[in-house]
């Protein structure tokens, strides 16, 4: 008999009953038992506590050395073949006999008087997991049961503890290097010449493009992994900068309490302790107190400079990194609150799918009247390694890498031969016009607006994290394209995304205005768009169309 019983946190335990033939049956009638046990086992949830208890009519044996983990030090009698056969199956199953885990007096472990020689045998066994074996607080025949029959009770009391399930995380290749190795200059020129070794070893890159990517990217992530090693928490506390004034303090008064403690009826020894230890007490207390104000200070002076990202840094380094947590979402017709992972993780899906796919319609007379340009031929050339290493110069250092890991650091770190290889895999990657799949697709993060609720979708922003050998290609595209498309036909008026063009001298300019026209007493009229989803609204499409008659080539919009 077998049942299945709820219990917290959405998980399981399953009893089975069971009765196996005596020792007068056949041979196949006990082979039988035991096969139709473990067609019974395997159909056992694995993440249900099992709990598998009955009259087996097996004698186990007291040899818990040679069954270690399934056998308990306290068992008692002589092994018989159907105790073997039992015991197999504990091992197979990975099982703990409870009866014989605990120490008492025998009365309390045997269970059947045999009715000719009148000895009391262990014959009737409660079994559980032996990952749950410290559930069980105790398993004992209970002697003054009235049972009507020749078997004694068998009680085990269980407290089962219920560890919440950690769903398997989606395996991921990013890793964090430590970067700080590189400011080194040896372990620099160290990186540089391992790196060099690797690739030479391997010899030169093959195949289509991404396996010569593949080959590349292998080569710098087992090198930065072997020389800078992963990045070190930085986590601060208080003592581990006094660490030297703590252990003096200390030392003292220890050194005292064990003067003490060898002439215990010395009151001046007493005493020298107590106030040793209020003086230990007092002086940690204000080096403490010294440590946080140090960095409450710090932490305000980058708050008021507006230094966001080592005001963030602070607050990681002394309190440590925040927790991930999972906000629930309302669904899209904002009637359901989601809760569970796979509902969250769907739900934004939904959100980004509707989001960057919203329908837009152009005017196909509109594309009509822009001119059609001569197409610039100098675009299509694969780009050059002075180009990748302006654009390598250009990227931002400490930005989250993409799916491949692989930083912006390392990627300056690059020379000589290693900075070739990876000019001949971007050189591949436009030739062929196939992009690698680490290198097109980009991992979205949601981060929250700080208004509104958070179960709102709308209340986020997306950021896409993507490769950073992706985004070096990208450079040299957009440097290409600033400098012979967009400064020959963007207007004058035409302002950010542009060299010396930004949005903060469009602000300086504003302001100027308004201090003109109070000057001499005249109206200013100041109209904010503010288009709503604009980027991404914009007709894919019509965006391809006007490039190519703005000279773009072929290569740059198919």
């Amino acid at each position: 008999m077998k049942i299945r019983l709820p219990l917290s946190k959405d998980r399981y335990a399953t009893i089975i009953s069971a009765y196996a033939p005596t020792l007068t049956s056949t041979e196949e009638t006990i082979e039988q038992f035991y096969s139709d046990l473990s067609a019974v086992l395997h159909s056992v949830p694995t993440n249900d506590k099992l709990i598998l208890l009955g009259d087996f009519n097996a004698r186990v044996g007291q040899d818990h050395e040679r069954w270690k983990g399934l056998l308990g030090k306290h068992s008692v009698g002589k092994m018989n073949n159907s105790g073997l056969l039992l015991l197999s199956k504990c091992s197979e199953f990975e099982l703990t006999i409870t009866n014989t885990v605990f120490r008492m007096v025998n009365k309390y472990k045997t269970t059947w008087m045999h009715p000719q020689s009148k000895q009391w045998h262990l014959i009737d066994y409660i079994i559980i997991g032996r990952r749950d074996i410290q559930d069980v607080k105790i398993t004992k025949a209970m002697r003054g049961a009235e049972c009507w029959k020749d078997h004694q009770l068998v009680r085990a009391t269980l407290q089962m503890r219920i560890v919440p399930r950690h769903p398997k995380r989606a395996q991921t290749v990013r890793a964090f290097y430590n970067m700080s190795c590189l400011r080194d200059p040896s372990y620099l020129q160290t990186f540089q010449s391992c790196l060099d070794d690797k690739l030479s070893a391997k010899g030169p890159l093959t195949g289509s493009s991404t396996e010569k990517w593949n080959q590349f990217r292998d080569s710098v992530k087992e090198t930065s992994k072997a020389i800078l090693g992963p990045k070190q928490c930085n986590h601060q506390d208080w003592f581990n900068e006094n660490n030297t004034a703590i252990e003096d303090l200390l030392s003292k008064k220890n050194k005292a309490f064990m003067e003490w403690q060898n002439n215990p009826n010395s009151a001046p020894k007493k005493d020298r302790f107590k106030s040793l230890q209020a003086t230990a007490q007092c002086e940690i207390r204000k080096i403490q107190d010294r440590w946080w104000e140090k960095k409450a200070e710090e932490i305000q002076r980058f708050a008021d400079t507006k230094n966001y990202k080592q005001f963030f840094s602070a607050l990681k380094t002394v309190y440590g990194p925040l927790k991930p947590t999972t906000t629930p979402l309302l669904s899209s017709d904002s009637d359901t609150l989601i809760k569970d992972k796979k509902g969250i993780s769907n739900r934004w899906k939904e959100h980004f799918s509707q989001l960057l796919n919203r329908p837009s319609s152009v005017d196909q007379s509109t594309l009509d009247q822009i001119p059609q340009n001569r197409t610039i031929e100098q675009l299509d050339v694969p780009p050059s390694i002075e180009e990748v290493q302006k654009a390598i110069q250009q990227m931002s250092a400490g930005k989250a890498p993409g799916k491949d890991g692989i930083p912006t650091e390392v990627y300056k770190a690059l020379n000589g031969k290693v900075l070739q290889a990876f000019h001949i895999v971007l050189t591949s990657i436009w030739e062929e016009e196939d992009m690698p799949p680490e290198l097109r697709d980009a991992s979205i993060v949601a981060l929250y607006r700080n208004k509104g609720s958070r179960a709102a979708c709308d209340n986020y922003r997306g950021i896409s994290l993507l490769s950073t050998a992706g985004k070096i290609l990208t450079h040299v595209i957009l440097n290409r394209f600033l400098s012979s498309v967009s400064e020959q036909n963007l207007p004058e008026s035409q302002c950010g995304f542009r060299p010396d063009r930004s949005t903060i001298d469009m602000v300086f300019m504003v302001r100027q205005m308004q201090e003109k026209c109070l000057e001499q007493n005249l109206s200013l009229y100041i109209v904010f768009i503010d288009l709503t989803k604009a980027f991404d609204t914009v007709n894919r499409d019509a965006l391809w169309v006007i490039l190519s008659k703005l000279s773009c080539p072929a290569k740059f919009v198919k």
